[in-house]
């Protein structure tokens, strides 16, 4: 009888622990992100929504609109680690071709590994999803990248950041997405 006793004790207290210690976590998370607010950035026909805990950076592409970086990623160059650029270009010919043309290229880099692509809808328009890897500067990074057409012009938005930083930063790239304006 005293064992049970002990035992269904030890079992209230061990709980009790990881209760206090869960609340504590979840209240230092909603601490963290309680003086953020959501800026707008408008360029070149585009507006986005992010969060403030990012900012513009430097993108590494010609094609590049804009690039916003999460603010503690961005280095001495302006260029952010952890970052999501939206890009403009023409083409000709069938946009779907287009988009799978320029993985076929990427996909001849020995660095370049591709985790996934297939349709996807954002806004109500159809887009292609990429999902891939890359090393740059021995650097291994994710990268995911949506495609879509208006006007007659290729739209993509690329989120990349560390693998090991991946996954923490999708829900802002998701937020964009979600939100995004092409006038």
């Amino acid at each position: 009888m005293k064992n049970s006793f002990l035992k269904g004790s030890i079992i209230t207290i061990i709980l009790l622990l990881f209760l206090i210690s869960a609340t504590s976590v979840a209240s230092a998370d909603s601490n963290d992100n309680s003086d953020l607010s959501i800026l707008s950035l408008s360029k070149g026909g585009i507006t986005i929504q992010y969060p403030s805990n990012w900012g513009n950076s430097q993108s590494t592409s010609n094609y590049s609109v804009m690039a916003i970086s999460k603010i503690d990623s961005i280095d001495s160059f302006g260029v952010g680690q952890v970052n999501i650029q939206v890009e403009k270009n023409s083409y000709e010919g069938d946009f779907y071709t287009f988009v799978n043309e320029t993985y076929d290229k990427m996909q001849k880099d020995p660095s370049f590994q591709l985790v996934s692509s297939g349709g996807v809808s954002i806004g109500g328009m159809d887009a292609v999803e990429y999902i891939y890897t890359s090393s740059q500067s021995d650097v291994e990074k994710e990268h995911k990248a949506v495609w879509f057409e208006k006007g007659g012009q290729a739209y993509v938005i690329m989120y990349s950041a560390p693998i090991d930083q991946f996954e923490d930063n999708l829900y802002v790239f998701d937020y964009v997405l979600s939100g995004i304006q092409i006038t």
